[in-house]
């Protein structure tokens, strides 16, 4: 299972933005969300909100089998949903999940879990 975390400043009024969307997917979207994740291969999505000296930010947590075919699969789809949650969540933050990730993902630096007492 890889996992990845990243960071993204909110534009103006995306503090709200991002909150409502939120209850969106966990709300009256929930069941079409939960058809992306499958569809991504996306097992566990978390979003947090920090504030900063600079402005709010997101950050996102995932895991999945392939994090980067998520990525490029989500990135392709035309399906209505996908489209709609690409293009609130473009509004929050500005990233624009229509298009594959210009950079390689996230790597990983340090990883403990008291389940398996492992560190890397």
């Amino acid at each position: 299972m890889a996992s990845l975390a990243f960071m993204a400043p909110l534009l103006p009024n995306g503090r709200e933005r991002l909150q409502g969307l939120a209850a969106t997917l966990a709300g009256p979207r929930l069941a079409e969300s939960a058809a992306l994740h499958r569809r991504l291969g996306v097992s566990v999505e978390r979003w947090y909100l920090q504030t900063t000296a600079q402005g709010d930010v997101v950050i996102v947590y995932l895991e999945g089998r392939d994090l980067s075919l998520a990525f490029q699969t989500l990135a392709r789809s035309r399906a209505r949903f996908d489209v709609w949650f690409k293009t609130q969540a473009r509004a929050a933050h500005g990233i624009d999940f229509g298009e594959p990730p210009r950079a390689p993902l996230p790597t990983q630096l340090y990883r403990w879990s008291a389940a398996t007492q492992e560190e890397a």
